[in-house]
């Protein structure tokens, strides 16, 4: 056990969780405000534009920062192992993630019949839990100690990651 104290614990997950929470609120849309900037409205949750476009990003900061925030101060209170297998879920998950729907979209190109389940995110995040469960379980738990928080920014980046991948035909087309 490296025996950080609260302070460092909840930094680190703050930083993790938050960074996890945004990607997934970018992703899914899941903004606690819209900001609708030509007629100067707030809206509570998502809406739709009106008369120009609508801005989701401080509702999205909002509601990552919330969450980054209770995710963290629920983890200052875990005992460390706890933790630190979450991390290293979290690690392993989204990089599955990232190689099995990205396999999935190539063979769904690829495939010379229509195979629409492979486009499922659903689909590519359930096989990414079992893959996370399985490698997760079965490494040493010493592993999961040196992972604990000298690779806690390996999370933040794998979701810059994603979110660079879901958001490439926003700056190609």
């Amino acid at each position: 056990m490296i025996g950080l104290d609260r302070m460092a614990i909840f930094t680190i997950a703050f930083s993790v969780a938050c960074a996890v929470a945004y990607a997934i609120c970018v992703v899914v849309n899941l903004p606690l405000l819209t900001y609708h900037p030509v007629i100067g409205k707030l809206d509570i949750l998502w809406t739709p534009e009106q008369r120009g476009p609508a801005m989701y990003w401080y509702g999205w900061m909002l509601t990552s920062s919330l969450a980054g925030l209770a995710l963290a101060s629920i983890a200052t209170g875990t005992p460390e192992r706890w933790v630190q297998c979450t991390v290293l879920f979290g690690c392993l998950a989204a990089v599955t993630y990232l190689i099995v729907s990205t396999v999935a979209l190539f063979v769904y190109d690829q495939a010379t019949v229509e195979l629409p389940w492979l486009q499922s995110r659903w689909l590519s995040a359930g096989v990414s839990v079992a893959l996370a469960l399985a490698v997760g379980w079965l490494l040493p738990g010493r592993w999961r100690e040196q992972l604990w928080p000298g690779w806690a920014w390996a999370v933040p980046l794998g979701t810059l990651i994603v979110l660079g991948y879901y958001l490439v035909p926003y700056f190609t087309h």
